[in-house]
């Protein structure tokens, strides 16, 4: 029986597997692959606070180029309720080199969620008009970029599905994007509800949407909303 890769077992939910598998691999190669990997395994596992220090790793490895780690870092913090911490994590990844095909479309989505959650009219300011800087660029035609034209009601919600790729494996991790961004929207119009059904379609797509950081942010939104548990 062929043994499977670290991101094999996480697709499986083999989660603690995973880690092994992960520390194991890093300690033979000492490349950073195995460790991102182990970063999502973490989240499944709810180990936030070791997602936090493995994700300060990353950063101190890639010497601070990429977005990612920076996003992971402040998902783990957000979670654990150290939001203003969370977004000053956030804000200081708009300076790296590596980022979505869009420019960092995703990280100013989940400012303008942050913005929302938390109250803060400044930073809602300061996402929207970074998204608008975004989307002057070309990049902006990229995936993600069609979330920044909805965030800022320029495009319908329907249009918005209509850019998703029709490649099985992009389908999934597109969608669970664009679920969140329409569930940010349904959040800030005071559509609980509707909110609470887009954070339930964000999550629903499958292995491949675990690639995406909204799905923890959805994930994890979802699960500490009131009557939950009762649902389940």
């Amino acid at each position: 029986m062929e043994q499977l890769d670290i991101w094999g077992l996480i697709q499986n939910g083999d989660f603690e597997q995973a880690l092994r598998k992960a520390d194991l691999e890093y300690a033979v190669t000492r490349d950073e692959f195995p460790l991102r990997n182990k970063v999502y395994a973490l989240f499944h596992l709810k180990k936030f606070e070791e997602a936090v220090l493995l994700n300060e790793q990353l950063i101190e490895i890639r010497k601070g180029e990429s977005q990612h780690d920076f996003i992971f870092c402040g998902i783990a913090n957000w979670i654990l309720g150290r939001k203003s911490e969370a977004v000053l994590i956030w804000q200081r990844s708009e300076q790296c080199i590596y980022k979505d095909a869009a420019g960092g479309m995703d990280l100013e989505i989940i400012l303008y969620f942050a913005a929302i959650k938390i109250g803060d009219d400044g930073l809602k300011k300061r996402a929207i008009k970074g998204i608008k800087r975004l989307l002057k660029s070309k990049r902006s035609t990229n995936w993600p970029g069609p979330l920044g034209h909805y965030i800022l009601g320029d495009l319908e919600e329907d249009k918005l599905l209509s850019y998703v790729s029709s490649i099985p494996i992009l389908k999934e991790r597109q969608l669970c994007q664009a679920h969140f961004a329409i569930a940010t929207k349904k959040l800030e119009k005071g559509e609980l509800e509707g909110y609470q059904r887009s954070l339930v379609d964000c999550i629903s797509y499958g292995p491949s949407s675990y690639l995406e950081q909204l799905f923890y942010l959805a994930k994890h939104d979802f699960e500490v909303m009131p009557g939950v548990e009762e649902k389940r």
